[in-house]
């Protein structure tokens, strides 16, 4: 994964999109979200921010909202889920998350549940779920596969 940042204008860095990438929008108790590009794909994992600070954190990177394929939540503690609905609905994005964690949020998150431990499609890239000790209700992280490359994210072990 050479060069992950193409040519910054106005200071931004930004994704290049030919390249394989990973880059965080922020990480903390006060919000968590990492872009994953790889396979042709962004995918977001994790959105603890509002929807106007995950925008300018995207725009950061020189992304929109509507660049990302995907949201993928790790667990349901409001650090990693506050702006999911939000960034979803504006901008029709599908969310990814356990069962465990779609039914610790008692409804105020929807998506498409997985198997935490079954390896699923997003388009082109797989996604392996990884269980991880968490004080959560079925937390996971992710490897992400695509095109003989991966890239893994892990985080909140503990």
């Amino acid at each position: 994964m050479s060069d992950l940042f193409g040519p910054a204008s106005s200071g931004a860095a930004r994704l290049d999109p030919a390249q394989p990438a990973l880059a965080s929008l922020g990480s903390g108790s006060k919000g968590n979200g990492t872009v994953v590009q790889i396979g042709g794909e962004r995918l977001l994992v994790d959105c603890g921010f509002g929807l106007r600070a995950t925008t300018e954190r995207l725009a950061r990177l020189g992304l929109r909202p509507g660049d990302l394929s995907a949201i993928l939540v790790s667990h349901e503690h409001s650090d990693h889920v506050h702006g999911v609905t939000m960034l979803a609905q504006k901008f029709d994005l599908p969310v990814y998350a356990s069962h465990g964690t779609l039914k610790a949020t008692r409804g105020k998150l929807y998506g498409t549940a997985f198997n935490s431990d079954q390896p699923f499609m997003i388009n082109a890239v797989e996604v392996l779920p990884v269980t991880v000790p968490h004080d959560a209700r079925e937390p996971t992280q992710f490897v992400f596969r695509a095109g003989g490359l991966a890239i893994g994210v892990l985080s909140d072990l503990g």
